[in-house]
């Protein structure tokens, strides 16, 4: 125990030495108020330690180390009793230290002892000592010290969430930590949907997530949790968000069986401000835990605007967008298109087939080419997007013998209106060039000076800049611009200061990406920039046609775009009789 004031009172802390106020007073019974080395016709050799033969002579006869008065002298928690604790942290170790300043002083209801007491009314010790006879996946019994007896531990040591060396959980043995998280969770035999949804409240939900007998799901998780809370260099606060969003999941569905579904997730963010939805996803998914019932965004998109077209029309349509996503291997085959290029030939065709429905019209067989030709529609660009998605469509159906003919087939696919190229007010660039944003800075040089596309940009990685070059997807290298070279130091200097330990190796990085290895969004920096990506790199290409005189060819090449856009561009900038001859 820690020593107390009483009968061994020349044993609390000496007073220090009147003359050179550093060592401690020698004796203070009999009482010496200086040390040996200031003792009047010293220094004097200060005698061995009478209790362990130290040469580190204290006071009172006994070394720093055995007096219970020095700073070194280690004893026991007053709360926790746990050995291994200072007298200059007033005998109580760090977690009792926290305990005292949020809870309050009372009487244990299990070892009945006045200290400080948790929300359930007992002691630490006693919450260790329940720990410690835990089962794996069982709650905890709090009543254990009263069958086992109280265990004592060495202080700041028995950490069972978060220990400081390896920042894994060791609420278990090795032996039983493998067998639970090898064990796979029960899967149930049928699911039961929700009759009434009803957002639990808040407040209540962050009060009882605070309860430490919700241990049986982050006795599965916290392996998964702090390994990859370490693998990509999360903060404390967000592992402390996944860690409590696991105990509000177990709040919330109870009988879930230790499975929970995505969709139950992500319906967290209505009710629950503080959880971490992503990085709970992706944690559950590590440790097998998730249902992923996730529907993508575009299929919800696709389902709300034809939700209301008749059969078999309404399968006609999911059949070509199945196709479309996803690709077949099945003869006929068809490589997957990307998300954006279906959703823009969805909006294409949509207009069209609303009109046939409303005509009274139920499926796509009976659809001719007279039909499609007057449903076209004047303007240019609507009329190419519109025939490109019934062309897809109508393949696709054909091949699946949906259809019997193609009406498509006897309609010519002209090209898209083509606008003409325009240069950008230069004070526009110069505001986006200097803005205080480092990201955004930067990723404007790299499009004014470069000319790089958005996606470009977007996928740059910190290995893709050498010496001042830029490594290019074609294996091409660009020498970047001194501008932008000022501009890169300062992002690097704020991605450094910001997320000095994420592991994310693509050059902008964001909130959401710097705890993972994914790119940013494609809208990033851009909605802040008041530019466009391709605004400004339209200017730049015009300006380069313009000092090249219209060589197709060096435009082509120094920016990687087709014969037939570099003509569009010299067209603009210098008329077509100033085309070189180079290009022809």
């Amino acid at each position: 125990m820690s020593p107390a004031r009483g009968p061994d009172g020349p044993l609390s802390p000496p007073l220090p030495c009147t003359a050179c106020g550093v060592k401690p007073a020698a004796w203070l019974t009999p009482r010496i108020d200086f040390c040996y080395d200031c003792i009047p016709g010293g220094p004097f050799t200060p005698p061995a330690c009478s209790k362990c033969g130290s040469a580190e002579y204290y006071s009172q006869g006994l070394c720093a180390h055995c007096h219970p008065g020095s700073p070194g002298f280690i004893g026991s928690c007053r709360d926790c009793l746990a050995w291994g604790v200072y007298r200059q942290r007033n005998w109580r170790c760090w977690k009792c230290r926290w305990w005292f300043t949020h809870y309050p002083q009372g009487e244990c209801v299990s070892c009945h002892r006045e200290v400080t007491i948790g929300e359930q009314g007992y002691c630490r010790l006693c919450l260790e000592t329940a720990r410690y006879h835990q089962t794996p996946g069982e709650p905890l019994d709090l009543d254990a010290a009263r069958t086992y007896g109280q265990q004592l531990f060495l202080a700041s040591m028995n950490d069972s969430r978060r220990p400081a060396e390896l920042r894994l959980p060791m609420a278990m043995s090795i032996r039983e930590a493998l067998k639970v998280i090898n064990t796979p969770p029960p899967v149930p035999a049928s699911y039961q949907p929700v009759l009434f949804h009803i957002d639990p409240d808040p407040e209540r939900l962050r009060q009882r997530s605070n309860e430490i007998r919700l241990r049986d799901i982050t006795s599965r998780t916290d392996h998964f949790l702090y390994a990859r809370a370490r693998e990509y260099a999360w903060s404390k606060r967000q592992t402390n968000q996944v860690r409590r969003t696991l105990k509000v999941l177990q709040l919330v569905f109870p009988g879930a069986n230790l499975r929970f579904r995505a969709s139950d997730i992500l319906a967290m963010r209505s009710y629950d401000d503080g959880s971490n939805i992503r990085s709970t996803i992706e944690v559950l998914e590590d440790a097998g835990l998730l249902i992923d019932d996730r529907v993508p965004s575009f299929t919800k998109l696709f389902e709300r605007k034809t939700h209301a077209l008749p059969e078999p029309m309404r399968s006609q349509l999911e059949l070509w967008r199945d196709i479309m996503v996803d690709g077949s291997k099945t003869p006929p085959r068809r490589q997957p298109r990307d998300t954006m290029t279906v959703k823009g030939q969805m909006y294409g065709i949509l207009p069209a087939i609303t009109r046939w429905v409303d005509d009274g019209r139920t499926s796509l067989a009976g659809i001719s080419t007279e039909d499609i030709l007057a449903a076209l529609p004047d303007d240019p660009s609507r009329r190419h997007t519109m025939l490109l998605g019934f062309r897809s469509l109508f393949t696709i159906l054909r091949g699946r013998k949906q259809v019997f003919t193609d009406p498509t087939n006897a309609i010519p696919l002209r090209g898209p209106r083509r606008n003409t190229p325009l240069p950008m007010e230069p004070t526009a660039i110069r505001d986006a060039l200097v803005n205080p944003d480092p990201a955004i800075a930067l990723a404007v040089s790299l499009v004014a000076f470069h000319a790089l596309t958005t996606q470009q940009v977007q996928h740059i990685q910190l290995t893709d800049i050498i010496d001042g070059r830029l490594r290019m997807p074609d294996v091409r290298f660009i020498p970047l611009a001194k501008p932008v070279r000022v501009r890169l130091s300062a992002w690097l200097d704020h991605r450094a200061q910001r997320w000095p330990e994420t592991k994310n190796p693509y050059l902008l990085v964001t909130v959401q990406t710097a705890p993972r290895l994914s790119p940013p969004g494609r809208n990033f920096p851009w909605k802040k920039a008041g530019v466009t990506a391709q605004a400004l790199r339209t200017d730049r290409i015009l300006y380069e046609v313009e000092q090249a005189g219209g060589d197709v060819r060096r435009i082509c090449d120094l920016f990687g775009i087709g014969i037939e856009t570099a003509l569009r561009y010299s067209h603009t900038a210098t008329g077509p009789q100033n085309i070189t001859a180079d290009s022809a």
